[in-house]
């Protein structure tokens, strides 16, 4: 009897245990302060862990006090999230220079995870990855929807590498990304600004806005294998000398593609805008509208460029100028190879290049013209293909 007394005296105590760890992994809802004193949580980390542990029974947010952590932010799973039931991370202060969330020297692979968890908020924070060689400020994997990011700042490594693994923001192509939201933000060295690699399931509805992307060695914007993103009001700068480096590509992005309203710098060759396969509607075609381009440098420069299926796109007042430090015949303001693409429109573009020249599209063309349009690099005053004005611009004295 004693035994059994004992045996389930074990049992008491161990179920009073497990009862005790289920209350320290409750569910979170409400507002929380993280600071180190006077805090609901001490740190990120802390935080982080109740919402893996408990996840969450309504909407929460977390305000920060400002400073910098190296707590590592990593969202997997989380469960109760929804539409209704957010999770928002951002700085006490309300200014993105006050709270700094950095990698740990011991971990560099990433700063921020986001797995298969929707609908998380990040707000006036800085972002870092930028003391090793390699590795992301932001890795979003499986199936993620509404991931916005407002008024943060990136800062990933000043170090000359290439790939997705040291882009500052990298989407991968594991899972569907639905929703992902920058607006207003920095984005600071990397490899590549953002990198979405969605080819295996096709992503949806991307909006980029209002966002500088300054000194990316390869490449500002890269996105694969995407329905209807909107990229808008957006500057895209960088000095890098990388051979091909392109300020925006294009990868088999389809359907309500918008891109406008963008100004792209870049001083050492290049492409401005590179499309490979993207197919717009018929009942609605992609649109690239009021964007500037201006390329200078010594490589091969190429402002608009467009390759492979291709079609159903409206390019509308676009400004392309290029600036070589030596006359080049290679460059092309615009560019179209032989592809299967077709409707193409091009209406009141300027493309200008400083050493021969340039043209103006006045009117409406098709894929079909384009080789009867003379080359960027040819001296022929106003020409006309059938029916469509170009008028010649000549370089300045």
């Amino acid at each position: 009897m004693t035994n059994l007394k004992s045996f389930f005296g074990i049992i008491a105590v161990v179920g009073s245990s497990l009862t005790s760890f289920a209350g320290d992994c409750s569910s979170l809802s409400g507002e929380y302060k993280i600071a180190k004193e006077n805090g609901d949580f001490a740190t990120i980390t802390e935080a982080v862990s109740n919402l893996k542990c408990g996840g969450v029974s309504g909407s929460v947010r977390f305000l920060i006090e400002s400073g910098k952590y190296t707590d590592k932010i990593d969202l997997t799973n989380i469960s109760g999230v929804s539409a209704q039931n957010t999770i928002t991370f951002e700085s006490l202060s309300g200014a993105e220079s006050d709270v700094i969330l950095a990698s740990s020297s011991q971990d560099q692979s990433f700063t921020v995870g986001i797995t298969n968890t929707s609908y998380v908020n990040f707000s006036n924070l800085t972002l870092q990855n930028n003391s090793g060689l390699t590795g992301n400020v932001v890795r979003i994997d499986g199936n993620v929807s509404a991931l916005k990011f407002k008024n943060v700042i990136f800062d990933g490594s000043e170090k000359q590498v290439t790939g997705a693994n040291n882009a500052v923001i990298y989407s991968t192509s594991n899972g569907t990304k639905r929703g992902l939201s920058l607006e207003d933000c920095t984005v600071n060295n990397g490899s590549v600004g953002v990198y979405k690699g969605g080819l295996e399931v096709a992503d949806e509805a991307t909006s980029i806005s209002g966002t500088t992307f300054f000194n990316q060695y390869e490449g500002g914007l890269v996105i694969n294998g995407e329905k209807s993103p909107v990229l808008s009001y957006n500057v895209l700068s960088s000095v890098s000398n990388y051979k091909g480096f392109k300020a925006i590509t294009l990868n088999s992005v389809n359907e309500n593609l918008i891109v406008s309203n963008n100004i792209v710098n870049t001083i050492n060759g290049g492409y401005g805008l590179a499309m490979n396969n993207c197919e717009g509607l018929i009942s609605g075609y992609g649109n690239i509208t009021n964007n500037s381009f201006y390329l200078g440098g010594q490589g091969t420069l190429y402002g608009l460029y467009l390759s492979g299926k291709t079609d159903n796109q409206v390019l509308n007042f676009n400004r392309v100028k290029l600036t070589p430090t030596t006359v080049n015949a290679a460059n092309q303001a615009f560019y179209m190879n032989i592809g299967s693409g077709q409707n193409i429109n091009l209406t009141n573009n300027i493309f200008f290049d400083l050493g021969t020249g340039g043209y103006t599209i006045l009117g409406n063309t098709y894929k079909d013209y384009f080789n009867q349009l003379p080359p960027q690099s040819n001296q022929a005053l106003s020409v006309s293909a059938n029916g469509i004005m170009i008028e010649k611009v000549m370089p300045a004295n």
